[in-house]
């Protein structure tokens, strides 16, 4: 009888499932990797001086508080995941005057796909995207601004399933 309560008690044992916690190593949702460069020597980074970037959700302008009147040559911006655009705004040289942003304001309009990718138990799902458009200008207007900062871009990756290499270049 004994060792049929010990074979008993070794099965619960190896049954159980480790403990459901999603250690903080796990990848999560990966940021969209914005580098820029120089326009006239388009493999040179070049930083943008006083860069502040705006996420546009609902007509509202929420600032993005690590991107905040910086001087930089590369950024990471978080792609929305409850629909499959994002809209942005990017101020150069940017000052808050009176209460409002002041700058050279560059729209961003991003559509991608999303696809979820399940990660474990504890961790759930994170989104992965696919650049399908990105546009430096604002679709519902019929040319560019004569103010626009940004002077094209190259898609490097469209994949975003990593924030090891940069997916877009940005050219000023």
């Amino acid at each position: 009888m004994r060792v049929f309560y010990t074979l008993i008690l070794i099965l619960l044992v190896l049954s159980c499932e480790s403990d459901d916690i999603c250690p903080e190593s796990t990848n999560s949702t990966p940021r969209l990797i914005i580098t820029f460069y120089d326009v006239q020597n388009t493999e040179l980074k070049k930083d943008v001086e006083n860069l502040a970037v705006y996420a546009v959700k609902d007509g509202q302008l929420n600032l993005m508080n690590e991107i905040n009147g910086i001087t930089t040559d590369s950024i990471n911006i978080p792609l929305r995941n409850d629909q499959a655009v994002s809209n942005f705004k990017f101020y150069k040289d940017f000052s808050i005057v009176d209460d409002i942003p002041s700058g050279i304001i560059n729209h961003l309009y991003i559509d991608y796909e999303i696809f979820q990718k399940f990660i474990s138990k504890a961790c759930g799902f994170i989104n992965n995207y696919s650049l399908l458009n990105f546009l430096t200008n604002d679709p519902s207007e019929n040319s560019s601004s004569p103010n626009n900062w940004i002077d094209g871009y190259v898609i490097e990756n469209n994949l975003i399933e990593n924030e090891n290499q940069s997916h877009v270049k940005i050219f000023h």
